[in-house]
């Protein structure tokens, strides 16, 4: 058997969002601004699209969509454009990320940092949580952006978004987030929670790889550094994955999470375990856990080699970082499960993942 768990990476490309794509290479693939028949068939199809994605998100027509072919790059541009427009003209001198960013993101702003910019990066708590308190100790009237994600890929953690929005809101300060990690988890609304910038990927969400989305609220500004991406099955198809995620939120909600909890039950009964992230704080589908003297990437590719795929930290030290048991630092192996996945394959991963620290463990002690 076959078990794939690293869902929060990349995701099985949903038959329904291929179906909706289909068109756009064998029989509407003109250019939507074409000034012909086939063009308007195009355009119809686009202007869908983008109608699922606000409907979505609760855009409005005034709100900005830019179509990317990936967040990490789409944020990287953000975070220059604002230096360019607001930091660099003397506006503003200060950034403040999250311990829950990308490396690409940490990259850019590092270059921002060598430039003069002061940067703050907002550490976590016990829980994995992005420390909500030290972000209200640490905005001035000088921060031109804070960059949030709303859930980490690895812990599944879950931030509080609509606090963080309305601290930024009193000192005036636009707020980024990134939703790939909780679109079709929970809802999201871009109104609610009065986010100016949001991106999120289809390849979290069923949908085909190489395609994103940057959200930008109206009257905010639109960065001209943003570089559109013209492919467009991919928009119709993102438009149909993001449709078909939030139409899936109640499955995901419940049923997807009691796999999950079956997984997580059997976990905590393996002795030396760390489980990072509280259960009610953490999105339904992740489970990011270390077993004591059981290196992460041995356990991955034992496990691999019994058919089952999970995930390793990347780029990322969090035990260090929340203050854990340092002897777990190298030991976190990710589970994310998704919409497809079954009970048989939860029970295969749990016999195989006892099997698979056992040999690991015996072995350490010959």
């Amino acid at each position: 058997m076959k078990v794939y768990l690293d869902n929060n990476h990349a995701t099985l490309l949903d038959t329904q969002v291929t179906d909706a794509m289909q068109p756009l290479y064998t029989a509407h693939y003109a250019d939507p601004q074409a000034m012909h028949a086939e063009g308007a068939e195009s355009r119809r199809l686009h202007d869908q699209a983008y109608e699922k994605i606000r409907a979505s998100l609760h855009a409005t027509e005034a709100d900005t969509l830019i179509i990317g072919a990936d967040t990490d790059a789409l944020h990287s541009q953000l975070l220059l454009a604002f230096y360019m427009h607001t930091i660099m003209t003397g506006q503003k001198n200060h950034l403040i990320l999250s311990a829950h960013e990308s490396d690409a993101a940490y990259q850019t702003a590092a270059y921002i940092a060598s430039q003069g910019c002061h940067v703050s990066i907002l550490p976590l708590t016990s829980d994995g949580i992005v420390d909500i308190a030290l972000l209200q100790q640490t905005i001035t009237a000088k921060t031109a952006l804070v960059s949030v994600t709303m859930a980490d890929a690895q812990s599944g953690a879950i931030i509080p978004i609509d606090e963080v929005s309305q601290i930024c809101k009193a000192y005036n300060v636009p707020l980024y987030t990134d939703a790939s990690h909780l679109v079709g988890k929970l809802p999201i609304d871009v109104q609610l929670l009065d986010i100016d910038y949001l991106t999120l990927s289809t390849r979290t969400m069923h949908g085909p790889g190489g395609t994103a989305l940057l959200f930008v609220k109206a009257g905010q500004t639109l960065p001209n550094l943003m570089q559109p991406n013209h492919d467009h099955a991919g928009l119709v198809g993102l438009g149909k994955a993001l449709e078909l995620a939030v139409d899936a939120q109640a499955f995901e909600m419940e049923d997807v999470r009691e796999l999950r909890d079956k997984l997580e039950e059997a976990v905590r009964e393996i002795p030396e375990h760390l489980i990072i992230t509280p259960w009610a704080l953490r999105t339904a589908n992740t489970l990011l856990v270390g077993f004591k003297e059981v290196q992460s990437e041995t356990l991955l590719w034992e496990l691999s080699k019994r058919g089952i795929y999970g995930s390793t930290e990347q780029g990322r030290h969090i035990v260090t970082e929340i203050g854990a048991d340092p002897a777990y630092r190298h030991t976190l192996i990710g589970f994310a499960l998704s919409r497809y996945t079954t009970e048989e394959e939860i029970d295969y991963t749990i016999e195989k993942l006892r099997d698979a620290i056992d040999f690991i463990r015996t072995q350490r002690t010959h």
